[in-house]
């Protein structure tokens, strides 16, 4: 195995975990206090299936008892909120569900706690949105697993193809190398952006697509952004991509190789934007 090849595979590994590091659907520690209350909660991102989220609020209070916790939650873009007692279940330990809802719903959801005096406390503070959860539907295992796989050889080539293209700009090679991993890039983007994309995407949350001209959803719009900028750059080399004479391509070697640099990193750029599955 070349050095290519393994410095490509080790680069895609640590861009995907970097890429799961970076992911906006991550729960967070969040802590209020004020008048000697404080409130502790681990924001709940995601319902994944059937079923109703379970949220749990610690509150601690050194001056007075607390007499009542409220969850209360809206649809985005909606006014009308639904408020719900929660149950204290242990000592400071309060818990309360959310409604169940369809696949590809969301609410935003917050707590008013409210001290034997009278005294209340909102989390998070006044002015401020809410928690965010989506409901998603469960994905069968094994469309998850091709999608990975696709997407991950979409990335290795992507990479493979970034590294040919700097020996192009060396004088180390010529264009074939490079038109061949390009050509692989764009069949497992494509593959593994569209139709397993279209199944995985129905199973999560209903539409079978959500970017443009249909909807603004950051993971599918990621998807077409990138395939753009690839499709420019095989244009460029139209005629050595179909297997032709290069000579009839619209730039020379060294101007393919550019545009390939050129499109790895607005692809690594684009990529490293938090997705939301």
């Amino acid at each position: 195995m070349s050095k290519r090849v393994i410095t490509g595979i080790l680069l895609t590994v640590l861009l995907l975990a970097l890429a799961r590091r970076m992911s906006m659907n991550r729960p967070e520690e969040a802590e209020i206090s004020g008048g000697g209350i404080v409130l502790r909660h681990t924001t709940v991102f995601e319902q994944v299936g059937d079923g109703s989220p379970v949220l749990i609020l610690d509150i601690s209070s050194e001056a007075e008892d607390i007499a009542a916790a409220e969850l209360v939650c809206f649809e985005p873009g909606r006014e009308t909120e639904k408020r719900g007692k929660m149950v204290e279940t242990e000592p400071g330990r309060w818990k309360g569900n959310l409604p169940g809802m369809d696949k590809g719903s969301r609410l935003r959801y917050y707590f008013e706690v409210e001290t034997g005096s009278g005294r209340s406390l909102r989390m998070p503070g006044e002015g401020k949105n809410g928690f965010l959860v989506k409901y998603k539907g469960e994905v069968s295992g094994s469309v998850l697993l091709f999608h990975i796989i696709f997407m991950f050889g979409a990335f290795f080539f992507m990479i493979e193809a970034a590294l040919c293209a700097l020996r192009i700009l060396s004088g180390e090679a010529d264009k074939r190398m490079t038109i061949l991993m390009v050509r692989w890039l764009v069949f497992f983007t494509f593959i593994g952006g569209w139709p397993l994309g279209f199944i995985l995407n129905r199973q999560r949350f209903g539409p079978v697509w959500e970017g443009f001209p249909f909807g603004y959803d950051i993971t599918d719009n990621k998807t077409q952004l990138m395939f753009i900028f690839w499709l420019i750059t095989i244009i460029l080399s139209w005629s050595s991509f179909i297997g032709k004479d290069e000579k009839a391509d619209r730039v020379g070697r060294k101007g393919f190789a550019i545009a390939v640099l050129t499109s790895f990193i607005i692809s690594l750029a684009i990529f490293l934007i938090p997705h939301s599955l």
